[in-house]
Parts: C-alpha cells; sequence; structure tokens
C-alpha cells in the first residue's frame, strides 16, 4: 500500500474513476482535506466551494467516515513529496541543494513551500522535469536572495535541466550546410552577473559567502546522451558566439561580423566551441 493508495473500502458503489480522482484531489488540495473533516461544511458547500458533484462529495463523505487511515494515509503523502522535493533536487540540481545547505535553509519549510505552489503534484520518476519546477520556484524566492551569486547557480542548473528535457524529447539532428557554422542543440551557455568559479572549483564553499559581482559565462555540453552534462567555464565572447547562432547556421565570417567584427582568438574560440560539442561545421 503506498502513499497514492487510498484507504481500503470508501466509496463502495460509486464510480472507481470518480473515486480515484477525488482522492487525488484530497491529497493535492489541502483546504479540500481541511473541509472534509470539518462538521460545519455541508455538504451543499461541500460541494459548492470545491466543484464536486453527488458522486464527488458521496466519495469525500466516505473517506471522512474513516478519519484515522484517511489522515493518516494524507500525512504520508505530504511526507514523501516533501522528500521527494529535496530528493529531485539531489539527483538533477546536485549544485544549487549543496548551495541551499551550505546557506543553512530549511529544506523542509522550502519544499513545503513549493508544494503548495505547485499544488502537490507528483511527477512519478520524472525527476528532471520535476526539478526544473522546483528551480523557477526558487529562483526568485526571498530566500535565495543571497549570498550573491545564488541565483545565478540557480540558473545554471535550470539551464542543465532545459537543456537533459530537449534532448529527452527530441535528440537534435542539425542540419549545417557547407561552409556555414551551427549549434549542436547539445549544449548552453548560461550568462551569470557573479562568478560562480569559487564556488564550483570548491563543493565546500557552496552557498557560503559572496561570490563576485563580475560578468561570467558557463557551458553546459551533453555531446553524449549516455554521460552525465559537463559545465566549463566560457569566454563572454564564445557565449555571445552561441547566441548569435541561435537564429540559425552562419559563414564564419557572417558570425564574427554579428557580434562586432572579428577578433584575433575568434578562430580558437570556434574551435574549442566544436571540441566541447557545441557547434558544428566549418
Amino acid at each position: 500500500m503506498t502513499a497514492m493508495t487510498p484507504p481500503p473500502a470508501p466509496g463502495a458503489g460509486l464510480p472507481a474513476a470518480t473515486v480515484y480522482a477525488t482522492w487525488r484531489r484530497i491529497l493535492r488540495e489541502p483546504p479540500l482535506a481541511d473541509a472534509m473533516f470539518d462538521p460545519a461544511v455541508d455538504d451543499e458547500t461541500l460541494g459548492r466551494r470545491f466543484g464536486l458533484d453527488e458522486d464527488g462529495i458521496a466519495a469525500v463523505r466516505a473517506y471522512a467516515a474513516t478519519p484515522k487511515p484517511t489522515r493518516m494515509f494524507i500525512l504520508n503523502y505530504r511526507f514523501r513529496m516533501t522528500g521527494s522535493v529535496q530528493n529531485a533536487l539531489e539527483t538533477a540540481a546536485p549544485l544549487t541543494m549543496r548551495a541551499l545547505k551550505g546557506k543553512g535553509l530549511d529544506l523542509r519549510m522550502l519544499a513545503e513551500g513549493f508544494l503548495q505552489a505547485d499544488h502537490w503534484q507528483d511527477d512519478g520518476p520524472f525527476v528532471v522535469g520535476y526539478c526544473a519546477r522546483i528551480l523557477d520556484h526558487l529562483a526568485d524566492h526571498p530566500d535565495t536572495g543571497s549570498p550573491a551569486g545564488l541565483r545565478d547557480l540557480i540558473a545554471l542548473d535550470r539551464a542543465t535541466a532545459g537543456l537533459l528535457m530537449r534532448l529527452a524529447d527530441t535528440p537534435p539532428e542539425p542540419a549545417v550546410p557547407a561552409g556555414h557554422v551551427g549549434l549542436t542543440g547539445r549544449a548552453v551557455a548560461v550568462t551569470t552577473s557573479h562568478d560562480l568559479a569559487p564556488w564550483l572549483r570548491s563543493a565546500a564553499a557552496l552557498g557560503r559567502a559572496d561570490l563576485p559581482a563580475r560578468p561570467a559565462a558557463y557551458l553546459v555540453a551533453m555531446p553524449d546522451l549516455a554521460a552525465a552534462p559537463k559545465v566549463s567555464a566560457l569566454p563572454l565572447r564564445a557565449a555571445d558566439m552561441l547566441a548569435a547562432l541561435a537564429g540559425g547556421p552562419l559563414t564564419p565570417e557572417a558570425l564574427f561580423d554579428r557580434i562586432g567584427g572579428a577578433g584575433t582568438q575568434d578562430p580558437a574560440l570556434l574551435g574549442k566551441l566544436a571540441d566541447r560539442g557545441a557547434v558544428v561545421g566549418a
């Protein structure tokens, strides 16, 4: 028996789909879970407030008739879901997870806040997409405003999650005309307002002190889908190249013109981007 399995026997004679859908709503909507045990809430109020038809109301009342096991399963579900937030961060955004720990934040409180905003959705094994929503929630959360650079680190992990999801959905097949340079679709550049290098060099430093307020860029690359994403520092000029190529393949000359004219190091930078699996072509 799991947290998604209702207590046995309630709702006998009701449509199975209605019973299960109602149970999921009870698990994911705390106001409904509170109202079902409130003697002041009658059937008419319950139906009106939560948009329940007669069968839905009957299912809610059946669960409310066994308060001890029903409450136990609700608490069990919420406890498991709170843990799932931390597991998702540890799996798909380890840098952010370590930084949050380094800052000394209450991870359970953060998780509960996200789950309330996310309506207690359960993504099952789809950890990366789930983690992406968690990172979106943390991106402008008041608790991530410091130390300086924490939100940049979250953006780096979010870009990694986005890359993984895109590759899982539609593996890229770049078509680059002869003599042109184009994106492979297997890498993403992230420009930050703080230099993340001190944190990236030392896991023990993550989240513990402000980072230097100077622009920096990083490349998240996954040239081999069987390997973990690789994060490396990226010259800002190289990040500009990748941004210019987002509109489609260009000849090297057109690319250099697009970013303000050719520089002496540009061919070498382009070669490094190719070596890291970010671009392909001439």
